[in-house]
């Protein structure tokens, strides 16, 4: 049997695969700018990226990527050892792509696939040779020292080439876009499609059979005066059309969709399949001679893919680009880091990213100081931004405006036509995201509200970039390791583990999209329809008691029958606690900041005091829960008499928690809880409980080490049923003004509705 025929149809399945959450991620790298700015619909905005990828892979020059990088000598390798090499080089890519795309992180396709064949490579020269010298013998490590200098630089010269040229942009056109183009539209469309042409020319064409070597020479020879003629012309041209009024930003966009989405696939195309192609070519090498064991000395040269498999593979890629949501996801984290609405934030703040804050801050705060007050209004004035953006979703809503995109595209353009001319190492990924961070921070996209999140989101991306280049070495080594020592019985099973890994991500991005979205949804929720917003928060308030309820018994049982056997859960569910009180109070002072008239600000506190004290209950049971831990760990006894004690305080929390999580449901509840204080004296039940303790320990019935855990448990049932008895007193006023305010506001969001549709129709 042909076990290396089966390598090469595994490597052809593994090639389409990569394919397809190649592109998963690198879309957002050519749609980002269109889709943020929302310069036309999903589909034309997808039909241009996807005529811009065919064109890219026919103007490939179709030379397989994986012997040109020079990475590692074949000739170093027998074609057996290669085989190997190739599969787990493929085997990693598609699970850590695929990793990334879950995450919703944007990384570099290019970056993986060399530093995957530096770590597989390495390893089995390693593993051949016996020795780090004699495996450095046979890798290039020039190459890949090269690739991190351009990573490194790449990514500081786009932020500040995108923070600089932005406020150069912004200061001239301002936010008021439909003034301003009237006097510089023309020449910012010159400037722009110009930019775009030469980056088209150089970057997607460079060695295409399309360009001949005589236009190529000519291009060299008279590039400025072309650049010169072309800027000039375009820019008439444009001004015309800016004074019949037409919008040339959304058509600049456009056409530098298409424009990037044809580099990318000219030049990064032939990445996914490069590896599959290989293998097919050692497969023939092996036939040919006959002896896996030879030196694979015929793959030291380039080879040429086929130019049916290029647009086979061009194909392939409009699949994701269509259809795929971890492409959705990863356009979303672009779109929403940079957003000028209001947005969702994905990511958290940081110790790290406060840092970056405070030191931007520290420099920025001086410079403004310095500037004259007069100097610093016209500045402010021109960067006044009076436009009221939705909350951002992505291809529904504007994110950003048309010059941001617009520039967006063509600085990236710009350096990755530099890069290209001068022959520097850069990734479109980096340059690309970089780019639209720094017009974002410029356009004020960053705001003390958001800027730790922001930032925090940058720096995650930018550590997942690195973290790349590590885990895609590491990782191919180990499984370049796997197949060299262990051979074919070894294929199948990585097969298998990379299909299951693939399949849990598949899962975990479902819950996370499912996440993202609720929230989102909550976050359009209040801002139109304040009165369900409202509505929501008084039933998570409600809902957390039934949570609580679930916790304070697993706590409790486990005290009592000194078992932890719900204890994991228990802790899981305080977690849920904690985030339902933060997303309540959040929601709540939202709506109060936003939709609540000054006179409402003084009924506002029984909903604030109600949080808390839900949060104080929350403490408590964790408490409960520790306390009991300890004394199971320590193997405390309990008596018959403290069981029973902490049962009955249990009982009580938990039929109050139960009324009172119905009582927005049923009023007379409500009324019923709060009669449970008159006929209560829990001080009293706590002095008669202690007393009752003090002689048990006297008469040896209990033990002092577990009477302190005792008391620390009954001490946290009391709190957690006077906090319950003073909820319900606070709920009795809260509910019925909640909803007297949600009729209010019910009907201040009709008019508004009515209003909204008359406008649109003028």
């Amino acid at each position: 049997m042909d076990f290396f025929l089966i390598i090469v149809i595994l490597m052809a399945i593994l090639g389409i695969g990569d394919l397809l959450v190649g592109v998963s991620n690198d879309a957002v790298n050519f749609t980002n700018s269109a889709v943020g700015s929302k310069a036309s619909s999903k589909r034309i905005i997808l039909v241009v990226a996807g005529i811009g990828i065919i064109l890219g892979a026919l103007s490939s020059s179709g030379m397989m990527e994986v012997a040109r990088k020079g990475i590692f000598h074949p000739g170093g390798f027998a074609l057996q050892d290669l085989m190997f090499l190739f599969l787990a080089v493929m085997l990693t890519d598609i699970v850590l792509l695929d990793l990334y795309n879950t995450l919703g992180l944007p990384t570099s396709t290019t970056v993986s696939l060399v530093f995957e064949l530096l770590g597989a490579a390495l390893a089995i020269a390693f593993l051949k040779t016996g020795t780090l010298n004699g495996a450095f013998q046979i890798i290039n490590s020039e190459s890949a020292l090269k690739i991190i200098f351009g990573i490194v630089t790449s990514v500081i010269v786009a932020f500040f080439s995108g923070m600089i040229l932005q406020f150069f942009f912004r200061f001239i056109f301002s936010f008021d876009l439909k003034r301003s183009m009237k006097y510089f539209g023309g020449i910012f469309g010159g400037l722009s499609v110009t930019t775009v042409i030469f980056f088209t020319l150089l970057t997607a064409m460079k060695g295409s059979a399309l360009i001949t070597p005589e236009m190529s020479k000519f291009l060299n020879e008279n590039f400025t005066n072309i650049l010169l003629i072309s800027f000039a012309g375009f820019s008439i041209f444009f001004q015309i059309l800016v004074l019949l009024e037409w919008n040339i930003l959304k058509f600049l966009v456009l056409v530098g969709t298409g424009s990037l989405a044809m580099a990318f696939a000219s030049n990064d195309l032939v990445n996914f399949i490069g590896v599959p192609l290989a293998s097919f070519t050692t497969w023939t090498l092996i036939q040919q001679g006959g002896d896996p064991s030879a030196l694979a000395t015929g793959l030291a040269g380039n080879v040429a893919t086929p130019s049916f498999i290029l647009l086979g593979a061009a194909c392939v890629m409009l699949f994701p680009l269509w259809f795929s949501r971890k492409a959705e996801s990863v356009t979303q984290t672009e779109v929403t880091l940079g957003s000028q609405g209001e947005t969702l934030e994905a990511f958290n703040t940081s110790l790290v990213a406060r840092v970056f804050v405070q030191i931007a801050l520290g420099i920025y705060l001086p410079i403004k100081a310095i500037l004259p007050a007069s100097v610093r209004n016209f500045i402010g004035k021109r960067f006044e931004n009076r436009n009221t953006l939705e909350i951002v979703k992505v291809h529904e809503t504007e994110a950003f405006d048309l010059l941001r995109a617009s520039v967006n595209i063509q600085i990236s353009s710009a350096l990755i036509l530099i890069g290209t001319l001068y022959k520097l190492p850069l990734s479109t990924t980096f340059v690309t995201f970089m780019v639209a961070m720094g017009t974002s921070l410029t356009d004020g996209a960053w705001n003390k509200e958001n800027s730790v999140n922001r930032v925090s989101g940058v720096l995650t991306v930018v550590g997942g970039w690195f973290f790349t280049a590590i885990i895609a070495s590491t990782t191919a080594g180990i499984i370049g390791s796997i197949l060299y020592i262990f051979g074919f019985s070894s294929v199948f099973v990585l097969v298998i583990v990379a299909g299951l890994l693939i399949f849990l991500f598949g899962r975990i991005h479902k819950k996370r999209q499912d996440t993202y979205d609720e929230n989102l949804e909550k976050l359009i929720t209040l801002k139109k329809h304040p009165e369900r917003a409202l509505s929501r928060t008084i039933s998570s308030m409600l809902a957390s008691l039934s949570v609580a309820r679930k916790a304070l018994n697993n706590a409790c049982a486990g005290y009592v029958n000194g078992k932890k056997k719900n204890f994991r859960q228990t802790q899981k569910l305080l977690k849920d606690l904690k985030k339902m009180r933060e997303n309540s109070l959040s929601s709540f002072l939202s709506i109060a900041n936003k939709h609540l008239e000054e006179e409402d600000l003084a009924s506002i506190h029984p909903i604030t005091d109600s949080i808390n004290h839900l949060d104080r209950i929350t403490e408590s049971i964790w408490n409960i829960l520790r306390t009991s831990s300890n004394g199971i760990n320590s193997f405390h006894e309990v008596s018959k008499d403290e069981k029973e004690e902490v049962k009955e305080l249990r009982k009580q929390a938990t039929n109050l928690m139960e009324l009172l999580a119905d009582s927005d449901k049923f009023p007379d509840l409500l009324e019923k809880a709060k009669s449970e204080k008159k006929t209560k004296n829990l001080e009293k039940a706590k002095q008669n409980i202690y007393k009752s303790q003090m002689k048990r320990i006297k008469k040896g019935d209990s033990k002092l080490k577990s009477s302190v855990s005792y008391f620390v448990i009954i001490d946290e049932l009391i709190d957690i049923n006077e906090n319950l008895l003073s909820l319900a007193e606070q709920l009795s006023v809260a509910i019925p003004w909640a909803e007297k305010k949600k009729l209010e506001l019910q009907g201040k969001s009709i008019l508004a509705s009515k209003a909204e549709e008359k406008k649109k129709k003028k």
